[in-house]
């Protein structure tokens, strides 16, 4: 039997096709964002779970255990698991936990304690210390709230939310999913006014679904190496 002789690559083509694999290349698609209407939250949570692919997320912070009321975590390191950080950047430099519903404009958290903030820009989540592909947070009691998502490399896109609900159960979901564009290291929260919302259920991870420009890419420089060794 003939021994099989190695591929070699020679054509233009299969160069082409094999730096294609080499370069990493950004096709133009904004991320995708999930925002429930109302606290009716499983629709819209079960999109961006199937967005990210994932059936739950990688962390989830409910700030159940671990916290007091009334502390104050804007700025502290090595609460939160994949290093994320919580802060108030306005000059009141306060996240406070609370558990009483009069501290959130009269709405709930949505276990025993949720994360207030005065209003003033920003509340921000810092992802910089591992940059992520999906977050979400369940918004409280704010009335319509613009969302800077910042991105490795420095890019941003902005987006917002509607008015939540006054009082009672009022929380809502908003989720991003990075899609194509590169991983998310901050995200702002500007609920300007001269009240107190919350947040609460903060969710964030690295997905496991490929992108789908690699995608492409991938087939399509295989599919040409492919042609090189049938013609050949």
């Amino acid at each position: 039997m003939p021994r099989s002789r190695p591929l070699r690559v020679t054509s233009g083509a299969a160069l082409g096709a094999l730096a294609l694999l080499a370069t990493p290349t950004m096709v133009s698609a904004a991320t995708l964002t999930f925002n429930s209407a109302s606290a009716d939250i499983g629709a819209t949570r079960d999109a961006w779970l199937a967005a990210a692919g994932i059936t739950a997320p990688m962390y989830l912070v409910d700030f159940e255990s671990g916290f007091v009321d009334e502390q104050n975590i804007s700025g502290v390191t090595g609460l939160f698991p994949g290093g994320l950080v919580i802060s108030d950047t306005s000059a009141a430099n306060t996240v406070a936990l609370e558990e009483d519903s009069r501290a959130i404009g009269g709405s709930n958290p949505v276990g025993s304690f949720a994360i207030t903030h005065n209003e003033a820009p920003f509340l921000a989540l810092d992802f910089s210390a591992a940059p992520v592909d999906y977050v979400a947070v369940r918004d409280i009691d704010h009335a319509g709230t613009q969302i800077r998502i910042e991105f490795v490399g420095g890019g941003f896109e902005m987006t917002g939310i509607e008015t939540t609900g006054a009082s009672g159960n009022s929380a809502e979901f908003f989720g991003v999913f990075r899609n194509d564009m590169p991983r998310i290291t901050r995200i702002e929260f500007d609920a300007s006014g001269d009240g107190t919302w919350g947040i609460d259920d903060i969710a964030y991870g690295v997905s496991t679904v490929p992108l789908p420009g690699a995608v492409w890419l991938l087939g399509g420089a295989l599919g040409a190496l492919l042609g090189v060794r049938n013609r050949r």
